[in-house]
């Protein structure tokens, strides 16, 4: 009897000591903060980004996710949705508000305004003859929460208008003036109709108007005009310009932009004939610039490499990112080289916007 309690009480202490060790390799999860209303948040490791809210401890996505017409290509799409963020820290600080994606536009909302106004339809903002363009593509919300964690503080609404409209295999070019006269009726409409809401009667409303580049532009598109309407405003008689830019490289001779301006376009040239040079399994080295008030804000470098063992990965990305420390030494603005396969990401480069660091890491 004494015999089997031994092993009984010995089969206990290996258990827990099993347990034990378990316990040892867990690590502690990050919770989030909490507001006063209890609500939780992502918390952030930079500054200059939105912590978002969770209500109900569950990320919220928004209301009219699957609603929305896409862009035309995933650059005019990356920008048109960073881009509203970036302007919404004028409004709405990241230091003041916390971030919530769309809820008050939902889905047949969106559908029936981004459609043509007919008689079936007269919500519609985009053109009733079939003839012309639809000039409206995209309406996107952005919420944003006070410090409480519950009163909504602000909305940013931003409106993506087609400069090419293509129906088939036809391309309908359309101007910056017909872009403007729909953004006027089609924002004074939007705020109106929205003020009839409740809880959005009187809270300050961003607006920004995005102009849609051609699907084949790798640059994509940019916001063109900005307002806020507060008050209950149901009407917005003056935009501001917004004076950003992006830039495609290389680019082709004779013309001129921010780039050229600044020299950008021409260190660009260096860095892609050096590497060229060096390193001829490439298929293809392009880069990005994006512009804002005529200063360079990021350089993003796309190298599509044919080298697949790690020994040539690494001498390649450490070449890299000599040529990046040395060529764009003067340049402030943040930098980054990708390197990219037809399988995939196999490395990048870095540099943050003001510091001399560079960081790199290679994927497999």
């Amino acid at each position: 009897m004494k015999t089997k309690q031994l092993v009984a009480l010995s089969l206990c202490l290996l258990t827990l000591s099993a347990c034990g060790n378990l316990d040892m390799g867990i690590s502690k999860t990050d919770d989030g903060e909490k507001t006063e209303s209890g609500s939780i948040t992502t918390g952030r490791v930079d500054d200059s980004v939105y912590q978002a809210i969770m209500p109900d401890g569950h990320y919220e996505t928004s209301a009219a996710r699957d609603a929305v017409a896409s862009l035309n290509s995933g650059y005019n799409q990356e920008n048109f949705e960073n881009g509203l963020l970036r302007l919404s820290h004028e409004a709405f600080s990241p230091d003041k508000y916390f971030f919530q994606e769309g809820q008050h536009l939902d889905y047949d909302t969106l559908s029936s305004w981004l459609a043509r106004n007919t008689d079936d339809n007269n919500q519609g903002l985009n053109p009733a003859d079939k003839n012309q363009p639809l000039i409206l593509q995209q309406i996107l919300e952005h919420d944003f929460i006070e410090e409480d964690g519950k009163t909504l503080g602000g909305i940013s609404l931003g409106f993506a208008f087609n400069s090419v409209y293509y129906d088939g295999n036809k391309a309908t070019a359309v101007s910056r003036e017909e872009i403007m006269a729909n953004a006027r009726k089609s924002v004074n409409s939007v705020l109106t109709r929205m003020r009839k809401t409740k809880g959005l009667e009187k809270i300050p409303i961003m607006v920004g108007l995005f102009e849609q580049a051609a699907k084949d532009d790798i640059a994509g598109g940019k916001y063109i005009y900005t307002a806020v309407a507060k008050n209950g405003a149901t009407t917005i008689d003056q935009f501001d310009k917004v004076n950003e830019e992006y830039v495609s490289l290389p680019i082709l001779s004779g013309s001129e932009n921010a780039a050229t301006r600044d020299g950008v376009a021409t260190k660009f040239t260096t860095f892609r004939n050096t590497v060229q040079n060096f390193f001829p399994n490439l298929t293809g080295v392009t880069a990005t610039a994006y512009y804002a008030e005529e200063q360079l804000q990021s350089l993003t470098i796309k190298v599509d490499s044919k080298y697949y063992t790690k020994t040539e990965i690494t001498s390649f990305t450490q070449y890299l990112g000599k040529q990046l420390e040395s060529i764009f030494a003067d340049v402030k603005g943040q930098l980054e080289v990708q390197i990219l396969s037809v399988e995939g990401p196999q490395a990048f480069v870095s540099r943050k916007a003001g510091e001399k660091e560079i960081i790199s890491y290679i994927f497999n």
